[in-house]
């Protein structure tokens, strides 16, 4: 099926410099990558971008892939090995991107000021389109203290942050449950943080999150009673004004909650490729039945917008 332009704001990839330090280490083997107890999994898709794109071909059309490097990222580094490390990967990624490819920075979050001046330089030196960033380093989230000159800074520089889950570990044994229970909490409870801190409203932060905002739409209801009560100086379905939500969800009426919730402007397409959940075209068929007179609002139009890329 022929579907013409597509922006996936959600699309993974390792560079060379990340492959090769964490074989080096032990990290990475054919099992998958595995950090904090947890097992990333690994699959010639995420190890070499010709074989990706050709992979991407099979939706139909032209897709755009903002490609970013997945969890568990370099959180787990120490601080100079994480630094020089993530230099390497924002360069390798900057000489991937073009009008076809687009990429979003990572950046080294065990030191505040060393991210800030790598999110500078990725903006303005290597002209990447935004930044991933993971919810947490091991049981710090970012919508702690620590963090708020990190996302003052990233929201002076006026570019999307993709929020994504991964290192928030909970201590359990999740198994196969980290990335379909595990990934969706924690993506909820940090977003929620930022909302009801009032972090989102201050810092004017544009922030995309994925899997259809995880628990969040469905129980949107649950966290305004916090504002209700008076336990909350903010309400949280009044904090998500520059909220984005990709729609890397798998029933229709799961699509149809987040629409009904949030409204068509706020959606995203996106795949999760190349992981063993990932569904493009699953979730491009549920965009089409679920939306079929807005489906371009979130295939392109709606992240063409958000980052400003008026010359598609």
């Amino acid at each position: 099926m022929e579907r013409g332009l597509i922006l996936d704001v959600h699309s993974h990839i390792l560079t060379k410099s990340y492959i090769d330090f964490m074989s080096k280490r032990g990290y990475l083997k054919p099992s998958g990558l595995t950090v904090w107890g947890r097992n990333y999994p690994v699959n010639k898709f995420l190890l070499d971008l010709d074989e990706k794109l050709k992979d991407l071909k099979s939706l139909g059309g032209e897709v755009i892939p903002f490609l970013s490097i997945p969890p568990p990222w370099t959180y787990f580094l120490p601080k100079e090995e994480e630094v020089r490390l993530v230099k390497e990967v924002n360069d390798e990624l900057a000489k991937m991107a073009s009008d076809r490819i687009r990429t979003l920075a990572t950046l080294p979050m065990t030191d505040v000021n060393e991210a800030m001046g790598e999110a500078e330089r990725a903006i303005k030196d290597l002209g990447m389109d935004g930044f991933i960033v993971g919810t947490g380093l091991n049981v710090e989230t970012i919508a702690d203290d620590r963090f708020e000159p990190l996302l003052r800074k990233l929201a002076n520089l006026g570019k999307p942050v993709f929020l994504h889950p991964g290192t928030l570990i909970l201590g359990l044994d999740e198994g196969a449950m980290s990335s379909t229970v595990s990934y969706p909490f924690e993506t909820t409870f940090v977003l929620a943080k930022l909302g009801i801190r009032g972090i989102l409203r201050e810092f004017n932060l544009k922030l995309i999150v994925p899997h259809g905002g995880g628990y969040l739409p469905y129980q949107l209801g649950r966290f305004d009673m916090l504002y209700e009560t008076g336990r909350s100086k903010f309400k949280l379905s009044e904090e998500l004004n520059n909220v984005f939500f990709d729609v890397v969800v798998y029933h229709k009426m799961e699509l149809e909650l987040l629409y009904r919730r949030f409204g068509v402007d706020k959606m995203l397409y996106g795949t999760d490729h190349p992981f063993p959940i990932s569904r493009p075209a699953l979730f491009a068929r549920i965009v089409e039945e679920t939306l079929p007179k807005e489906k371009e609002k979130v295939f392109y139009q709606n992240a063409k917008k958000l980052f400003e890329l008026n010359w598609l």
